[in-house]
């Protein structure tokens, strides 16, 4: 067998995560050298200032692992807070949103950092290479600068993850999010006010120093030394929530992952905050539809996905939170069986819920399996990013905020230390007791979408990865189906007919379908081969 394989959106990432294969590290070295790669590269996806989610399957006990690092609401926050205040929800992302864009940019927008905690919990009990060496790779390309790509370029000229497209007085535009706050203005945009073009260099070198104090001095830098004496300073200063009680006392959860038996498999993926009962619901709830799913892209697939996709989603929105603060009915309703054959008749009789949004973010994922036999997926962001740098220190934070209820009383409401609900789900396939499937993706809510169907290809359509990840894809969600420009244009009228809302964009891969990335093994060779999401220009690397 080879030393591995990775797959990731960012290639200069997964070739980092390659060479540390090449040099004897497991999956998991790689796999955190990959990620911390990726916050040099995409600053406003990921970064220190982040929070996530992984699932991991670990050869040596051979157990499946999920380990939650999702952000929290800070000490200072109270459920009245913005109680009073006017509020509305996004048409496209279903975030809370305030006209001085309070929970969406600027230092209230931040919950607590916890992806360095993780990270060095995971190095501590899975790396065998030193915790220096795996940042030494993002110092060094941090020191040379960020040169603009087409993907950042997008984002800086055409609002590509803020709302200049809609002008929706709600939402902040690029530009908005870049200026938030002194340090990410005077590192995002030049002297005369503009912003950096295609090819340009930005100078990255105080994110270098902060990582460097972190290879030299470990993750509790950040949490406890003087590198988190400067964070608190700065966001107590301009009214943040987060304290210094906070970045002390945060631990991530290493939990259960939620299992379900789906033909000859067993799926599996993390537990609440994040949704992974809502990809093993979709599948519980197309299992009896063998027969009339056995064409892919036919019309019976695209009606029967798009109503279990529905119902999930509906299901996400309306019990997905916190289960230290929200007792949440997995096992009693969401994948209670009594509760799925209800829901089956709903498709069978195409009953569409009514409500709810879609969601896209400022994501990214990797997934990385060794000669060993470990398997690592990990997924880490910075919501949209809150656009807000401490001066000198070079990484943007999350704003995580933004998916807090400011209304009293429900599901999400504001809370100190309450997590955020997330889409994130690296999920692993097992059959026979074994991986043979890891995948995930960025995207918000369309993640699940996308992990949902690119497993289902791999599955009941013997797709090769690149396959499964390529094939047209939709997301449907409360009543509304997003089609590609792929899918038959007939089948959207015939949609439309049975009482969806159907939206058909012209992308051929529409970078809204989210960027799946996937690693399969082929259970008879035992050779392994991945596939990079062509929505997200990725890369897949075999060495």
């Amino acid at each position: 067998m080879t030393n591995g394989i990775i797959t990731c959106p960012q290639p200069l990432a997964g070739e980092t995560g390659a060479k540390i294969l090449e040099f004897g590290g497991n999956a998991f070295d790689a796999a955190l050298a990959t990620a911390f790669t990726q916050w040099i590269l995409d600053p406003f996806m990921c970064g220190m200032g982040g929070m996530g989610i992984a699932q991991i399957y670990d050869s040596n006990s051979q157990k499946l692992i999920a380990i939650n690092f999702a952000g929290t609401a800070g000490s200072k926050c109270t459920e009245n807070m913005w109680a009073n205040d006017e509020v509305t929800r996004s048409e496209v992302s279903n975030l809370f949103q305030f006209r001085d864009f309070r929970s969406e940019i600027g230092y209230r927008a931040i919950m607590t950092p916890t992806v360095l905690a993780a990270f060095e919990e995971i190095h501590k009990r899975y790396c065998t290479m030193p915790w220096n060496e795996l940042l030494q790779p993002s110092i060094d390309l941090a020191k040379k600068g960020l040169t603009v790509s087409p993907n950042l370029d997008q984002y800086f000229q055409t609002g590509y993850a803020g709302g200049d497209k809609n002008n929706n007085p709600f939402q902040p535009n690029t530009y908005q999010r870049l200026t938030a706050s002194e340090g990410s203005k005077s590192k995002y945009t030049k002297p005369d006010g503009s912003v950096y073009k295609l090819g340009e260099l930005i100078n990255m070198s105080d994110y270098a120093d902060s990582l460097s104090s972190i290879a030299d001095n470990g993750a509790r830098e950040f949490y406890e030394g003087d590198l988190s004496k400067i964070i608190i300073e700065d966001i107590e200063k301009n009214g943040g929530f987060v304290t210094k009680e906070d970045l002390k006392n945060y631990k991530p959860d290493f939990v259960e992952p939620l299992k379900i038996n789906y033909l000859d498999y067993v799926i599996s993926s993390p537990p609440p905050p994040n949704t992974g009962m809502s990809v093993l619901q979709m599948f519980k709830l197309i299992k009896p539809f063998q027969s009339e799913l056995k064409e892919h892209g036919s019309f019976d697939y695209l009606r029967i996905l798009s109503n279990a996709m529905s119902i999930s989603h509906q299901d996400r929105l309306d019990f997905n939170a916190d289960p230290k603060f929200v007792d949440i009915p997995v096992l009693q309703k969401i994948l209670n069986d009594k509760y799925i054959d209800s829901k089956i008749e709903d498709i069978k009789n195409n009953v569409i819920p009514n409500s709810g949004n879609t969601d896209k973010g400022s994501t990214t994922h990797v997934n990385v399996v060794d000669k060993q036999g470990n398997w690592v997926g990990i997924t880490h962001t910075l919501g949209w990013a809150s656009g807000v740098i401490t001066p000198g220190l070079g990484f943007m934070y999350n704003n995580g905020m933004n998916l807090a209820d400011p209304r009293p009383g429900n599901l999400n409401s504001i809370a100190p230390g309450k997590a955020r609900g997330s889409n994130m789900v690296p999920t692993v396939v097992l059959k026979n007791n074994k991986p043979v499937i890891i995948c995930g993706a960025p995207g918000g809510a369309v993640i699940v979408s996308a992990v949902f169907q690119s497993i289902l290809n791999t599955i009941n359509y013997n797709m090769t990865p690149t396959e499964a990840v390529s094939a047209p894809r939709i997301h449907t969600e409360s009543g509304k189906v997003f089609l590609e420009a792929r899918i038959r244009s007939d089948y959207k009228e015939k949609l439309a007919e049975l009482g969806f809302d159907v939206v058909q964009e012209q992308f051929p891969y529409n970078p809204m379908m989210a960027r799946a990335q996937l690693i399969a093994i082929d259970e008879k060779s035992g050779e392994l081969s991945g596939g990079s999401d062509p929505r997200g220009g990725g890369v897949v690397y075999k060495v």
